[in-house]
């Protein structure tokens, strides 16, 4: 398995490791063939097909050969540089502290007696919310006044050079 023994708190069954091998094995499709969705969900069909054909092997020895080999396969066939979600390690937005949505803090979440605790904060809160509002309904004004002084002018002639 990839990850280190420190990680596990008990010994995975047979099936939840054919289970992470498969879904590895479906990652791995992914990451090689990105974009063309036809072909993406053909390698996968191929790969379900090849894990179908021994789903129902009975000697263990045999299931667990089969097993150490699909985790070579996957080892020698890896992507040199596979796909990270963002927030994952190695992502590109792992460990960076996200900034919360507004709506937290302006969520119904809040009781009175939560609010009177912080009292300072939030009457401030309410302020720069009503001084925002003003201000944005001020650049509003402004831009139609511009607009509706824009379509009322008529553009001025260009000046005539005389020689």
């Amino acid at each position: 398995m990839d990850s280190p023994a420190w990680m596990f708190t008990k010994a995975l069954s047979h099936r939840q490791k054919v289970t992470r091998l498969y879904k590895r094995c479906l990652r791995e499709v992914d990451n090689w063939y990105g974009g063309n969705n036809l072909e993406v969900r053909f390698q996968k069909c191929i790969i379900r097909a090849r894990f179908d054909a021994n789903k129902d092997e009975i000697d263990t020895r045999k299931s667990q050969i089969l097993l150490a080999d699909g985790c070579r396969q996957l080892w020698e066939k890896r992507h040199f540089k596979p796909f990270r979600f963002a927030l994952d390690p190695g992502g590109s937005s792992y460990d960076r502290e996200r900034e919360s949505p507004d709506e937290i803090v302006d969520s119904d979440q809040w009781t009175l007696a939560e609010r009177e605790q912080f009292p300072y904060y939030f009457n401030t809160r309410e302020q720069r919310k009503k001084e925002l509002l003003a201000h944005w309904a001020k650049i509003e004004k402004d831009w139609d006044e511009e607009i509706a002084a824009i379509q009322t002018q008529l553009p001025a002639a260009a000046p005539t050079v005389s020689k």
